[in-house]
């Protein structure tokens, strides 16, 4: 399901579902972020259909949308779930996520972070470094605990993504390098509290080839040979996601076809598959909702300047990225061009420059399209503006699932003396 078939205008109103937005904002004050629960329903069974055929366990990576309202979904659908912090973990258990169904990622797990996952009892730490290797070791033998462990090893596979969404390259701060193998599965064997499941990899985020999976399928498969080989019991392999979706450039990575890869490189290796879906199951089900506060006419091109901005939504400040734009009154205004700007005091509040729009005036509302994913999660109270509510539509139903955080309610949080 793509952002086209999630929004629709019918009878000149933009719908999300069978309700329209502006019969939204009118109760609610723009800005806010609105998702479908409907599309993420339907990208969860489009996930489901490629990897369970396979034989692939399939865990949400929290950090691209974690409401709790969202992780319920994934839970309802017997998803596990990817962390990388006790927040998240927090998060994922309170929204009816199994613990023997979570991963816990990320290069730097503190010690209380590592007790809290196992205290829960999670299925598996994916270990990013020997230090990390260590402490975790030491903290099973303190609680008389073991714990399932997996080698995050960088496969040095360039994605071709942006840079700051690659994790696989060489210079990358994530994994051990492969040079540190041998010396992460000997400490690991010493432990009498960490077992060895096997190895995983992330190869980055907003992948729209499938050439590097092919590329890290290989590797793995060679790795996992030779380490039979020496006598490890490799039964797990973790692939991770960062499987890319349209943002309106007309590329993107089915499931199906990373399935396929998958399910041809590494059949006959008879290890179990896990991967990390985030971006792909919610992004195209959310949008940002906006009003235009001005325009502004100055040459060579008009600015719209909304009520949202970067800290509303980083992404096009943090990565170049561009969200499309539609008016959540159909126009058959000429189109011009015009560049859309946030109202922070930063040249980068800029959400589209020298986009071609039908003729916008101020007061009117416009939605930013595929924001559910590392939007609201990566918002922030920056200019002291309040963090922006969150609202979940189900059929002609909608309800809030965060309320607006003001920036009176964030000051309480300071002491004053």
């Amino acid at each position: 399901m793509n952002s086209e078939s999630v929004v629709q205008y019918r009878d000149g109103q933009l719908y999300m579902e069978s309700i329209s937005l502006d019969s939204i904002a009118e109760q609610v004050e723009t800005p806010f972020y609105c998702y479908s629960a409907a599309a993420i329903k339907a990208r969860i069974g489009d996930c489901k259909s490629a990897f369970e055929n396979i034989g692939a366990t399939i865990h949400y990576a929290v950090k691209a949308n974690s409401n709790l309202a969202v992780l319920r979904l994934m839970a309802e659908a017997g998803l596990g779930a990817d962390i990388v912090s006790e927040g998240e973990l927090a998060r994922a258990l309170k929204a009816g996520i199994q613990p023997q169904d979570i991963i816990f990622s990320g290069v730097g797990k503190r010690a209380s972070e590592l007790l809290a996952a196992l205290d829960a009892g999670i299925f598996q730490f994916n270990l990013e470094s020997i230090p990390e290797l260590e402490r975790l070791a030491d903290l099973c033998k303190s609680r008389r605990r073991t714990a399932n462990v997996s080698i995050r090893i960088n496969p040095e596979v360039d994605a071709a993504t942006h840079r700051h969404i690659t994790t696989a390259v060489k210079e990358s701060k994530f994994g051990i390098p492969f040079s540190q193998l041998d010396l992460a599965l000997k400490r690991i064997a010493r432990s009498d509290s960490l077992r060895l499941h096997g190895l995983a990899v992330h190869l980055g985020s907003q992948i729209v080839t499938l050439e590097p999976y092919e590329k890290a399928c290989r590797r793995l498969r060679e790795w996992v040979i030779g380490l039979r080989d020496k006598g490890h019991a490799i039964t797990h392999l973790d692939l991770g996601g960062g499987f890319g979706i349209d943002y309106g450039d007309g590329r993107c990575l089915e499931y199906g076809a990373v399935a396929t890869v998958i399910d041809r490189e590494l059949r006959d290796l008879g290890v179990a598959i896990a991967v990390e879906p985030g971006r792909s199951l919610v992004a195209t089900a959310g949008v940002l909702v906006s009003e235009v506060v001005y325009r502004k006419e100055v040459e060579p091109v008009p600015f719209l300047i909304l009520d949202a901005g970067m800290n509303d939504l980083l992404r096009p400040a943090l990565y170049q990225a561009s969200h499309q734009l539609l008016t959540l009154k159909q126009s058959d205004e000429a189109r011009e061009i015009c560049n859309v700007v946030g109202p922070i005091c930063e040249s980068s509040d800029s959400f589209l420059q020298q986009a071609s729009l039908p003729r916008v005036n101020s007061g009117e509302r416009v939605a930013l399209l595929q924001a559910g994913a590392y939007g609201a999660v990566m918002a922030s109270g920056y200019n002291s503006r309040d963090v922006i509510p969150e609202v979940m539509i189900t059929g002609d139903q909608y309800g809030l699932i965060r309320r607006r955080i003001s920036h009176r309610e964030l000051m309480e949080y300071e002491i004053f003396a």
